[in-house]
């Protein structure tokens, strides 16, 4: 069975991590060969640069949207014609088992180790004894940090090797987002919870311009983060999929209009947008509709409604397309970019969202995709025959292409050309 892709919700990833690998050590083979037969000659090609990516997520087995995103920046890499040799090294194998419990401790040690708690919260001596002893096995051309939480790690790098960072999410942006969004219960904590977001932001706009090189999923955090740092170079590359879309729609024969909503709902982000549809929106609904969830998660208590089905987690994504007449992205975060929406205009279903879910994507006005902010707007809309016939449309080619893995991956070669050149003036490389 084809495993595609925001597998980070739908499988496993060893099927994409056997792929990188392989395709790195056929980069590095390839070199080998021409070598022993030609010799290193001039107008030879170039040995494939060797990366380490340190990454605040295991693209192997972790199942959102941070590691979906890391899997095709990963085969970006290694792609021709760079074809570089990438290896890998996660912070933890696995997502901590406590999340929650250990999120609080990181809080109470930040208190005194003089990082925000979200560094706090990957940092840990075994990485950093794995990263320092691959440091000295081998020479990397280029070191990539995935994720700004890791900026810590820079202490224990060589200065001597480039670097470049993935600006998955403005980290200050959304932890403040996350402060306002918290239940009475907590809003004694929000004084503390705030001084730690200020920590954070002094802490991620400062690793930033300490790398100078940034890659970003969203040109909204990209136009936020300039200002701070005019000497850095930034990049716009947003979610790629790699794979090609092989499911045909048909047009809808069920009595009930299917919605689905997917992603890691042990993400507050996901829940939050759950819970504004499941409270303000599905009551309120009257016409025959179900809510499809998947994703790790989703097959848990959720809202008392018969026309709810969580799914769990399933190994194919055409599994839920063939569950699903439209896909709906309520989103509210202050940073970041919602990938569930990228891959579902790339696999040309239609969407209904709130303008919020789009933002920093690279989207054309589209009849296909509808987006409505208030949830009157949501009733409205689900309640009259607009819905059905959203449900027919396809989104355009244009928007979909845009998404498509051969549609950037050069533009992440060629930064990672110029980050390894230390000698070339930092300046944006023109956008495809």
């Amino acid at each position: 069975m084809r495993r595609n892709g925001f597998g980070a919700w739908y499988n496993s990833g060893n099927h994409w991590a056997a792929e990188i690998g392989r395709t790195a050590m056929s980069a590095a083979e390839d070199f080998r060969e021409r070598s022993d037969r030609q010799g290193v000659t001039r107008g030879a090609d170039p040995a494939p640069p060797r990366i380490l990516v340190l990454s605040i997520v295991n693209p192997e087995v972790e199942r959102n949207g941070a590691a979906s995103v890391t899997r095709g920046l990963l085969k970006s890499l290694t792609c021709p014609p760079l074809r570089a040799s990438v290896e890998c090294i996660p912070v933890r194998q696995r997502p901590r088992r406590w999340h929650g419990v250990a999120q609080f401790a990181s809080l109470l040690r930040s208190a005194c180790s003089g990082l925000p708690s979200k560094a706090v919260f990957l940092r840990s001596r075994e990485f950093r004894r794995k990263v320092q002893e691959r440091m000295r096995m081998g020479e990397f051309d280029l070191v990539i940090l995935n994720g700004s939480d890791l900026l810590w790690i820079q202490e224990y790098l060589p200065g001597s090797v480039p670097r470049l960072l993935i600006g998955l999410n403005i980290e200050h942006l959304l932890f403040h987002s996350q402060i306002e969004s918290l239940s009475a219960i907590y809003r004694p904590l929000r004084g503390w919870l705030r001084r730690d977001a200020r920590r954070l932001r002094d802490y991620e706009l400062g690793g930033m311009r300490s790398i100078g090189n940034v890659v970003f999923l969203s040109r909204t955090d990209a136009e936020f983060s300039r200002p701070h740092c005019p000497d850095a170079r930034f990049t716009t590359i947003p979610p790629l999929f790699e794979y090609k879309p092989n499911f045909t729609r048909k047009p809808g024969t069920n009595p009930e209009l299917r919605i689905v909503y997917m992603g890691n709902f042990r993400w507050w982000p996901n829940r939050q947008g759950l819970q504004w549809f499941a409270t303000q929106v599905l009551p309120h609904v009257t016409s025959p509709i179900r809510l499809n969830l998947f994703g790790t998660g989703s097959d848990r208590a959720w809202p008392a409604d018969a026309r709810v089905s969580g799914h769990g987690v399933v190994e194919d994504i055409n599994r839920i397309w063939e569950e699903c007449d439209l896909l709906i992205c309520p989103a509210f975060a202050e940073s970041g970019v919602c990938v569930k929406l990228a891959e579902a205009v790339y696999n040309r279903v239609p969407v209904l969202a709130n303008r919020h879910a789009a933002r920093g994507l690279p989207l054309d006005s589209d009849p296909a995709i509808v987006f409505a902010d208030q949830a009157e707007e949501w009733v409205g809309f689900l309640n009259s025959a607009a819905a059905r016939e959203l449900a027919g449309r396809r989104v355009s080619e244009a928007n979909a292409s845009r998404f498509a893995f051969d549609s950037h991956s050069a533009i992440l070669q060629d930064l990672v050309r110029t980050s390894i050149q230390p000698e070339n003036p930092r300046k944006e490389p023109k956008a495809g």
